[in-house]
């Protein structure tokens, strides 16, 4: 695959392209000095020590030392250029156009403050390690189902912190909004709070960050004051049993897709993520916001080298001033801790293919489709308003999801290439295979191929499809996740403040 008329590397589209092969490329013969596998790079032509190496049009790092014609081209030979990098990506925003026919419509279940749920859920919430264990002994009680109701599951939601911090510290109110927004949140029509008694996240922090007038099936209760662990696990169990019993039989209804809010996420990522899933999630993230829903772009540290672009498309000016401090910071955030953003690659995308976080970025930014950033929102902020929005989180997949979700998503768009099994408890998660290997390896865990693609197919259509998939799923087909009840781990806050 050659992506642009600009690139010097070309892309191992299928299999493996063997040492000695003669590619016909733009006219001219490149004979493969290596194997090259799929989804690698390799160079077109000569490309000089110290010169950008460019993919899709862009430079995605500089040549660490002159690469030959037929060279595989990879982390050894690329060297990342630091925060100066600035992608020149076209940034005329357009409308998702020639999708009328497309379903504008969804059944949901509608909730008395005007939100609307996709699912039934009854979340058991600890704000703190202390309680987790209890929360899951709970829970297991439901195991089998606690569908009477139309209620999809009683659903563990457990924190790995919640004490030794300062009080009110930044860290502090961050972790404590996440919680209060997965309580608070469209999907969950009832909650139990358990605390140990003696934290720092504990449960008044919590509750006092929901509308007292959301808290009509919220209950808590502390450990120390129920007369420990078993005492405890009885008095949750009664209280869900109580609260099963009073919960009204939920209906779903048509309403329009303005009150779906999606997710955009990405992991696993490898070399297809830029060239087939992204751009065509991209494309039904253009549909949904067309039709007034809303679509979340996220991942802050996977934007680097993107940063002006997204600046460019935010429709107030003091949204570009936030995104660009929020870039500050991060930048700021890396040097005291003495990495780099191109520390994000993980080991797994650089096998498949990626080589610096800018040639990730690029693909990455592709989610967000092209329409106007109506938004920039704080990590866990509450997402009041149509269009699309970006909210600040880190790129590690659960820490990021965790935070979407918090904000109000009830549904989340995940796409990988090397295999991510992520799924969030409490919002449906559709995973997008960016390759048809991988989509067939791992068919049990995969909702939708946009491997296609690389056999031929539209982005456009992809991307139609895809979104067809999330408005099935918002109307209650199970994904392959929930259909094996996964993302019970999956609640992760950004914790980035002292442990003392």
């Amino acid at each position: 695959m050659l992506l642009s008329s600009r690139d010097n590397v070309g892309v191992a589209a299928f299999d493996c392209l063997p040492k000695g092969a003669v590619l016909q490329v733009d006219g001219g013969d490149v004979v493969l000095r290596d194997d090259i596998r799929f989804g690698h790079k390799f160079a077109l032509r000569e490309i000089r020590e110290g010169a950008p190496v460019l993919k899709y049009g862009q430079s995605i790092g500089i040549a660490r030392r002159g690469i030959a014609a037929g060279e595989h081209v990879h982390v050894d030979e690329i060297r990342y250029i630091g925060e100066s990098n600035t992608f020149s990506i076209d940034n005329s925003v357009q409308s998702a156009g020639g999708f009328e026919a497309l379903p504008g419509m969804f059944f949901g279940y509608p909730r008395a403050n005007g939100r609307v749920g996709t699912r039934n859920y009854i979340a058991v919430v600890s704000p703190v390690n202390c309680s987790a264990a209890v929360v899951k002994k709970i829970t297991r009680f439901f195991e089998d189902g606690a569908n009477a109701k139309n209620i999809d599951g009683v659903v563990p939601v457990t924190y790995g912190g919640g004490c030794a911090q300062a009080f009110n510290s930044r860290s502090h109110h961050v972790i404590c909004e996440t919680i209060a927004g997965w309580i608070d949140h469209p999907n969950v029509v009832a909650a139990v709070v358990v605390g140990l008694g003696c934290e720092t996240v504990n449960i008044k922090s919590v509750l006092e960050k929901i509308p007292e007038q959301h808290q009509k099936n919220v209950r808590s209760f502390n450990i120390q004051d129920t007369g420990g662990t078993k005492k405890a696990v009885d008095y949750g169990v009664n209280i869900i049993n109580e609260l099963l019993d009073a919960l009204p039989v939920f209906e779903r209804e048509e309403v329009s897709v303005e009150h779906l809010t999606l997710g955009l996420n990405c992991g696993g990522s490898d070399a297809f993520s830029g060239l087939t899933a992204n751009p065509a999630l991209g494309i039904a993230s253009d549909i949904l916001v067309s039709k007034n829903g809303v679509a979340v772009l996220a991942e802050t540290p996977e934007c680097n080298g993107a940063e002006e672009y997204l600046i460019s498309r935010c429709v107030k000016s003091e949204d570009k001033e936030k995104l660009r401090g929020i870039v500050g910071w991060w930048a700021e955030y890396a040097s005291h801790h003495r990495v780099e953003m191109n520390d994000n690659l993980s080991k797994g995308n650089m096998e498949g293919g990626i080589s610096t976080i800018l040639e990730k970025s690029l693909g990455a930014v592709a989610k967000a489709g092209r329409a106007p950033i109506q938004k920039v929102l704080n990590y866990a902020e509450r997402i009041e308003q149509s269009g699309l929005m970006f909210m600040d989180t880190p790129g590690f997949d659960p820490v990021s999801v965790t935070g979407l979700v918090a904000g109000g998503c009830n549904i989340v768009a995940f796409t990988t290439g090397r295999g991510s099994l992520f799924n969030a408890s409490i919002a449906p998660t559709v995973k997008i295979s960016t390759n048809s290997e991988m989509k067939n390896r791992l068919s049990g865990d995969m909702d939708f191929d946009a491997g296609v693609i690389l056999r031929g197919g539209s982005i456009e259509e992809a991307g139609a499809d895809i979104y067809r998939e999330i408005i099935s799923v918002a109307n209650g087909k199970q994904t392959k996740g929930e259909e094996q009840r996964m993302g019970s781990e999956e609640f992760v806050p950004w914790q980035f403040g002292e442990i003392l």
